[in-house]
């Protein structure tokens, strides 16, 4: 790896990040939402394992939205111009062009999240292990979106792929909270093995072996995005 090309695409990928409204503006969606779920906790006072799930809500929208769909569209607005494919044509390495995207959105990921959290207003006191179940699910996410994002090959079907995690890693979680009064049934299954779910169950019932669970999503989805990258560049 050459720090120097690196360097300059990430410099790259920063302008076209400002430039871009669209990633901008997701950001600013996940801090309308904490606003709202914030006005949410202040109802339900200091019960504290509905203060902890909103916290993984509102975590969980942030790298979604953030760390996964901003990559989509980025991505899919490369193709569109061909900048993509002429970054393939450089001596740039696949690890250089896929490492800058996935570090400027950790950045930004990572901002939002703090910032949310603090308008939540609620004091964190995540166990230890639990911080290295969020590190493995923000890198899960940031791969899923590298993967979404280069079969994007315009910013309609990029709609398309942010839909997907939007609604199965993002919507379905939302489901914890009405699991008291509904029966969830299925979707109760599903949200165990979701990412969220192996996650807030670390943090709840301290369930080390989730780690695991966690570690399995990351590594199909690098050799799912393994896969990708050279099935979509294998003739270039």
């Amino acid at each position: 790896m050459n720090t120097t090309r690196l360097s300059a695409l990430l410099e790259k990928d920063l302008k076209e990040a400002i430039r871009n409204p669209s990633i901008i503006f997701m950001p600013i969606i996940i801090l309308f939402v904490s606003f709202f779920y914030s006005f949410i906790m202040s109802e339900i006072g200091n019960a504290t394992s509905a203060t902890i799930l909103m916290q993984f809500i509102v975590v969980n929208m942030a790298f979604v939205m953030v760390a996964t769909a901003t990559i989509i569209t980025m991505f899919a607005e490369e193709n569109e111009k061909g900048t993509l494919k002429g970054l393939i044509e450089t001596p740039a390495s696949k690890v250089e062009i896929l490492l800058s995207k996935a570090i400027i959105m950790t950045i930004l990921t990572i901002i939002t999240t703090i910032l949310s959290l603090l308008i939540l207003g609620s004091s964190i006191h995540f166990g230890f292990q639990t911080y290295i179940g969020l590190v493995i699910m923000l890198f899960f996410y940031l791969i899923l979106g590298l993967t979404l994002g280069l079969l994007s090959n315009s910013t309609g079907a990029a709609t398309t792929y942010t839909m997907l995690p939007f609604f199965i890693f993002g919507m379905i979680p939302l489901f914890e909270m009405m699991k008291d009064v509904l029966d969830l049934g299925f979707f109760e299954k599903v949200l165990n093995w979701l990412p969220f779910g192996l996650v807030l169950e670390l943090e709840t019932n301290h369930a080390t072996l989730n780690l695991i669970y966690l570690m399995i999503w990351l590594i199909v989805s690098i050799i799912t995005l393994t896969f990708v990258y050279d099935y979509k560049f294998r003739k270039r």
